[in-house]
């Protein structure tokens, strides 16, 4: 099961990455702002392996405040948003994962086409996300440590 998870969170940070990238014939973020989503992406992946939820939340909250504040008019603070969705989702904090995730909807209905496989990708996160409510937490946060 968490093998599941770990691949449907890869697929989610590799396909979201340049899906959820604002047009590029307009501002871009800088090096260290595109290091920052990344670390984001990388932090939830690999807090499937190593369990390390804090990181998640300290890298995604600095990535998704850092993009909604230079790029107010752009979609590049969604797929961290999404990202610190997803692990509050799977830890059973669905009560922080859901206004992140009505967020990133109403953010994506502005940015993106209806019908867009951008808005597909955040309305099927949701969906799972509702799924998910009705069991048990898949990963339990209680037990959740920092491996340093």
């Amino acid at each position: 099961m968490k093998s599941l998870y770990i691949t449907a969170l890869l697929l989610i940070s590799l396909i979201s990455t340049p899906i959820f990238a604002a047009d590029a014939s307009k501002a871009m973020p800088t090096q260290d702002q595109t290091d920052m989503m990344m670390e984001c992406n990388l932090a939830a992946r690999n807090s499937l392996i190593n369990m390390d939820i804090q990181k998640v939340e300290a890298t995604c909250t600095k990535s998704m405040n850092e993009m909604e504040r230079s790029y107010p008019d752009k979609g590049y603070m969604i797929n961290p948003m999404l990202n610190l969705a997803f692990i509050y989702s799977l830890t059973g904090e669905y009560a922080k994962a859901d206004p992140l995730l009505a967020k990133a909807k109403s953010l994506g209905e502005k940015f993106y086409k209806p019908g867009s496989s951008e808005m597909k990708s955040i309305n099927d996160l949701i969906t799972d996300h509702n799924i998910r409510k009705s069991q048990p937490a898949q990963i339990k946060k209680a037990v959740v440590t920092s491996p340093h």
